[in-house]
């Protein structure tokens, strides 16, 4: 019951409640002791245009896959959540600003050679990405909301 109400059913990675729950803890944690935790948000480019000309099988694939790829690139103690829709997030504890920056260019160059590919055809496979940090004064729904401004800088920078 527990693997349910914390897993994202198509995925099988966190779902956004545990993703919530576990910046909650973060930021307690950032406050006490003072640790650090970088919050991204990621959205995945493209994935209406794929469900449009593909269907839904494969959007969902391609959703799979790239939750496959964050999970095979964090540490143990990371989170990877997905939190709904084509968005995702991530934990990242105990980083500086230029490793948070190299975890996101290498995962973007993972998903820039990911051959994904459905019935015969290679789709289109990226994403942007945004984050911030977790500060003395942060709440959830505000590092949320910082982190998800970030994305949307960064996917109008790429464009």
């Amino acid at each position: 019951m527990k693997q349910h109400a914390y897993h994202d059913v198509l995925t099988g990675i966190s779902n956004r409640r545990f993703f919530v729950e576990s910046l909650e803890n973060r930021v307690e944690r950032c406050r006490r002791y003072g640790d650090n935790c970088a919050v991204l948000f990621l959205d995945v480019d493209n994935l209406k245009a794929i469900n449009d000309e593909h269907g839904h099988a494969a959007g969902d694939a391609l959703l799979v896959r790239l939750a496959e790829i964050l999970k095979a690139n964090i540490r143990t103690t990371d989170v990877v959540a997905r939190l709904g829709g084509d968005e995702f997030g991530l934990l990242l504890d105990n980083l500086n600003g230029d490793q948070v920056a190299d975890k996101i260019d290498f995962l973007l160059q993972q998903f820039g050679t990911e051959k994904y590919v459905h019935e015969d055809q290679k789709l289109p496979f990226g994403a942007s990405i945004g984050y911030c940090f977790v500060g003395p004064q942060d709440t959830t729904d505000g590092l949320m909301s910082r982190a998800d401004a970030a994305m949307y800088r960064a996917k109008d920078k790429s464009r």
